[in-house]
């Protein structure tokens, strides 16, 4: 899984640990730091970085041309 494949509108499904628990969450990709990592709405937050490491899948967006 490359990171670098991940746009804005994908959605991510991935695990991270907060004082929420461990969930697996899949949520939409709302935009990026500048290192690079996605954020997205997620625990309260409206740009929860997401870790490399704690992603297990990447769906990408669906093309509205199609």
């Amino acid at each position: 899984m490359n990171i670098q494949e991940i746009k804005e509108g994908d959605r991510i499904t991935f695990r991270s640990p907060t004082r929420d628990g461990n969930r697996k969450l899949t949520r939409v990709v709302n935009g990026f730091w500048p290192n690079g990592l996605p954020t997205v709405r997620a625990h309260g937050w409206g740009n929860f970085v997401v870790r490399a490491h704690e992603i297990q899948e990447i769906i990408p967006k669906e093309d509205a041309s199609a």
